[in-house]
Parts: structure tokens; C-alpha cells; sequence
């Protein structure tokens, strides 16, 4: 019985090894099992041996593929058919038994039918993307506890979100501070401040866009109650590289407060300039740079003005995690008398990370 059993797993071996694809390397080296997809750069091969190889393609002398492939041709056409692939030709043998032998620059693509699929199914999502495709962001979080002869909480937390679709980007902010002590008397909240906006862009060209924005701002100790902020302009871009961007832009604001006082509410609405700048940089390829300023000229009641101003550094601990510091300005001309002008926020801790637009 144990004889026969090794017999018929010798024989399944062997039908396996004779229906594997095969991939012969330039230096006599071959490599069976399952072509899942080629292009001008990498061929990638499954083994039963080593899982999922990618191999240059460079390095390739000849593939042989058994079952039906999708071959693209450079002028757009998809042939399915067996391919046999050497160095200066290609021939693909259709089901009909025609056979179509190509140069090997003619083929942009080749891939099996489930690699196939995954790739239209991901070409359909960038040529009609839904409006849950294509965000990227992250999400950071920060505590500070102290026991003993102080005693004090602080919790932070941020969160933005990007997507850009063709011309269209989208943009999502939100930002949070809460501090407590319970050192002396009155013990309580020591700061609670929240921010959040969002801006659409559209772009007029490679660099020139035009923006739409809202943002809302609240922070009791500066007895504001709601800020709402509603405005738009141009913008420019005058560096964009893999190692960050540079932009630019100018508009303007209709900005109403709200503030709480013991004789009641008082509510400010106003006119005003907008002049921001961001900048995100990459350096010694893993410290990631980000800065944006904002100033808000009062064109209702001129010399007054606010002025806006973050700026965080960021170091890869994992792939989707990050170790950050951050600082945050806001500074505003006209509080209500007994108030600070300037509030400034430093900030440590991790950032989560996520991107629905690598390919």
C-alpha cells in the first residue's frame, strides 16, 4: 500500500513538473512553476519551493508559459494565448491554434487571468474612482501624565486626510488639546481647544489651482465659542518633487467669532485677506518635514489680524507607524480684554498612517 502511495506521488510530481511554466535565465539557471505576470521590468513567478519570486527581466533568456496568458500588445490589443518568449522573439499560440510571433518590445504587459482581473478591477478605480478611493492620511496621538507633587493630563489628537482625483483634492483637518491639574485649587481644565477644517482644490493647471475653504476653530480659554471661517482663492505650486512641495496661495475670508462674556455673547463678522504657505520636505530619506502658515488680514477693521502656523517632524518607526513632534501657533490681534494673544501648542507622540494610492 505505502509502495503504491509513493508511486502515485512520484507520478503527480512529475505531471506537475512537465505542465509547470518555465523561466531560463541568461546564466543557465532555470526556474519552474507558475508565471503570474511580466512586463519590460520583472517577471513574476510562483514556486512551489519559494513562494512568489520576482526576477529581472534583464536576466531572463527565455519564458515558456503553459496555460493562457493575457498579452498586451504596445498598440493596445490583448491577446490570450500560450507564450514562448525568447530573446529576440515571442510566440503566442492562441487557443484556435494561429500563432502570432511579435518582438518582445511590442509587449507591454502579460498576466494570467486572476492577475488579470486584479489589474482591470484597479485600472477601473483610477479611471472612475469612488468617493471612498484614493484617501491617504494619519491619525496622531499623544498622552502626558504627571503624579506626585504635580499632578496634570494632557491629550492630544490629529487626524488629516487627503484624496486627489484627476484635478480634484480634497482635504480633511481636525486637530484636539485637553489639559486638566489637579495640583492647586481650582483644580480643572487648563487648556480644551479644537480645530478642524476642509478645503477642496481644483486644479487650472500643472501648477496654478484654485481653492474653496471652511474651517472652524473653538478654544475655551480664550472664551471663543465657534469661529466659522468661509473662503476661497488661487494658489500656485512652484516645487513638487518625490522629496516634498512647496505651495503657495492667496484669497480671501468672510470670519464670524462668537465669544462668551458675562454680559452675553459677543459676535464679531469680518472681512479678511488670506496669504498661507505649506511646505512638506523628506531628508536623509526617512525624516519627513511639514509647515503651513496662514495670515489673516482684518479688512473690516483694519490693523487687526490672525495668524495661524504648524509645523511637525516625523520618523518612521514601522511602515504605518510613526514617532512625531509637532508645534502649533494661534495667534489673534483682538481677544476679548484679560486674554492672551498667542496660544502655542508643542506636542509629542506617535502617528498612524495609512495611503489608498500606491499602485
Amino acid at each position: 500500500m505505502m509502495q503504491t502511495v509513493r508511486t502515485l506521488s512520484v507520478l503527480l510530481a512529475a505531471v506537475c513538473a512537465l505542465r509547470a511554466d518555465v523561466v531560463l535565465l541568461s546564466n543557465g539557471d532555470r526556474v519552474s512553476g507558475q508565471v503570474i505576470s511580466s512586463d519590460a521590468k520583472t517577471v513574476v513567478i510562483r514556486t512551489p519551493y519559494a513562494g512568489e519570486l520576482k526576477i529581472d527581466r534583464s536576466a531572463v533568456s527565455e519564458v515558456r508559459v503553459e496555460a493562457p496568458m493575457y498579452v498586451t500588445l504596445a498598440e493596445g490589443a490583448v491577446i490570450v494565448s500560450r507564450v514562448e518568449t525568447t530573446e529576440k522573439s515571442v510566440r503566442l499560440i492562441q487557443p484556435d491554434g494561429l500563432v502570432k510571433t511579435v518582438a518582445p518590445a511590442e509587449i507591454t504587459a502579460m498576466r494570467n487571468e486572476a492577475a488579470q482581473r486584479a489589474w482591470e478591477r484597479e485600472e477601473e478605480r483610477w479611471k472612475h474612482p469612488r468617493f471612498n478611493d484614493f484617501w491617504r492620511g494619519s491619525m496622531t496621538f499623544s498622552i502626558a501624565n504627571t503624579a506626585g507633587n504635580a499632578r496634570t493630563s494632557t491629550l492630544s489628537t490629529a487626524a488629516n486626510a487627503v484624496r486627489e482625483a484627476g484635478k480634484n483634492v480634497l482635504a480633511l483637518n481636525f486637530s484636539q488639546i485637553y489639559a486638566t491639574q489637579s495640583t492647586t485649587e481650582p483644580f480643572g481644565a487648563t487648556a480644551n481647544r479644537i480645530s478642524g477644517s476642509i478645503r477642496a482644490d481644483r486644479r487650472a493647471n500643472g501648477r496654478l489651482f484654485l481653492y474653496g475653504i471652511n474651517a472652524y476653530d473653538y478654544d475655551r480659554f480664550l472664551s471663543l465659542d465657534l469661529r466659522s471661517v468661509f473662503g476661497g482663492g488661487l494658489g500656485y505650486k512652484p516645487w513638487t518633487s518625490r522629496r516634498g512641495s512647496l505651495e503657495i496661495s492667496g484669497g480671501g475670508n468672510w470670519n464670524r467669532e462668537k465669544f462668551s462674556r458675562e454680559e452675553g455673547p459677543l459676535i464679531r463678522n469680518s472681512g479678511e485677506a488670506a496669504a498661507g504657505q505649506e511646505l512638506t520636505l523628506v531628508l536623509l530619506s526617512r525624516l519627513k518635514l511639514f509647515e503651513r502658515a496662514g495670515f489673516f488680514p482684518n479688512l473690516t477693521n483694519r490693523g487687526e489680524y490672525r495668524f495661524n502656523f504648524d509645523a511637525n517632524a516625523a520618523v518612521p518607526v514601522m511602515k504605518w507607524l510613526e514617532w512625531t513632534v509637532g508645534v502649533n501657533d494661534r495667534y489673534l490681534s483682538n481677544p476679548l480684554p484679560g486674554k492672551k494673544k498667542n496660544d502655542i501648542a508643542i506636542t509629542m507622540g506617535v502617528r498612524v498612517s495609512f495611503d489608498q494610492t500606491r499602485r
